[in-house]
């Protein structure tokens, strides 16, 4: 089973496909010169930090037969960097990443061998707020992205503000129990040192699933957009405070709508639920929210890479988890109307 680190690194940013080949009913063909593509979403938190640097294609025929033929899909001789800066664009560090093949991609339209990225490691860079401060400087830095592509005479470039993880100050590190008919409902509330955010709440449900002949595990989630302020946030100063009230009917029917039917399914146990919350910038929110972007190739009317097509940017996480749903939530989960089909029992 995928575990929690990977799901809620892959499930960031749901509208947007980075790495693995997506279903698609679109035309790659572009009538035009071949253009860079980037996609390069980086958590400084992580240990691999990877960027997909890709082409549109043009020629005669079928635009899916080019889709199948590695050479009209990526620049092999490209060199590729990835820079810190600080604020006044004083260079901190610079790396160039590897040409590296990953695991192959689900079968589609695209070649699904090989599967190319640019990739380097923490060691090699420091994005981590930790490294920052045993240097006595600011987390206060850009990540700039360049590619040196032969062809062509300007070099791509991206730059991203990198970003530190959300300061959670509800629930408290002790909670232990999800509760949505109490006098004070769930919440979560956060803040963040920068204005210019993008947030999303992944809610993540771990539970086991009751067969005939045994049991076996399962995980769902979902993913809460389109964040701000509300009429209790207190925006200003070098902090800015946000709020998310968690409804009854929300959590039942998301849940719902998230797990299919599965007749040799007998019942489902509840384990644990986590809340993490996803930050970036309002690149992502223009991105995703301008084309509904639904594959690697399709061209978007948004991009903030120049030179190219494609979007870069920066996210951190921060979460509250393994947390257990109160008494009265368990009994809606087994029989209330939105999941009760779902067969849930009423304890863990």
């Amino acid at each position: 089973m995928m575990n929690k680190r990977t799901l809620i690194s892959l499930l960031l940013l749901s509208g947007v496909c980075i790495f693995q080949a997506c279903e698609t009913d679109f035309d790659p063909y572009i009538p035009s010169n071949p253009t860079p593509v980037v996609y390069g979403i980086i958590n400084p938190d992580d240990s691999l930090y990877q960027i997909r640097l890709t082409k549109s294609f043009v020629g005669p025929g079928s635009a899916y037969d080019y889709a199948q033929i590695q050479d009209s899909i990526y620049y092999p001789e490209a060199r590729v960097y990835l820079e810190t800066y600080l604020h006044n664009n004083t260079l901190l560090e610079s790396v160039e990443l590897e040409l590296v093949e990953i695991e192959q991609r689900e079968a589609g339209i695209f070649a699904s061998l090989p599967n190319y990225v640019y990739q380097t490691d923490v060691s090699q860079i420091s994005l981590r707020p930790e490294h920052f401060i045993d240097k006595g400087i600011p987390y206060n830095a850009y990540l700039h992205l360049r590619a040196i592509i032969p062809g062509f005479r300007d070099t791509l470039f991206a730059e991203t503000r990198l970003k530190q993880a959300p300061k959670i100050i509800n629930p408290r590190a002790n909670f232990q129990k999800v509760y949505f008919y109490s006098e004070v409902p769930f919440q979560m509330e956060w803040t963040h040192t920068l204005q210019d955010n993008y947030f999303e709440i992944q809610v993540i449900l771990e539970y086991r699933e009751i067969l005939e002949d045994g049991e076996r595990e399962a995980v769902v989630d979902w993913v809460l957009k389109g964040i701000e302020y509300n009429e209790e946030s207190i925006p200003g100063g070098r902090n800015n405070f946000y709020i998310y009230y968690f409804r009854a009917e929300h959590f039942y029917s998301q849940l719902r709508a998230a797990i299919k039917v599965d007749p040799e399914v007998k019942g489902r146990v509840v384990r644990n639920v986590d809340f993490v919350i996803l930050t970036s910038d309002q690149t992502v929110n223009n991105y995703i929210s301008i084309g509904e972007i639904a594959d690697d190739y399709r061209g978007s009317s948004y991009s903030n890479v120049t030179n190219g097509h494609g979007i870069f940017t920066a996210f951190n996480t921060s979460g509250v988890y393994d947390l257990h749903l109160g008494y009265r939530e368990l009994d809606s989960l087994a029989f209330g109307r939105y999941t009760k089909h779902l067969n849930f029992k009423n304890w863990e």
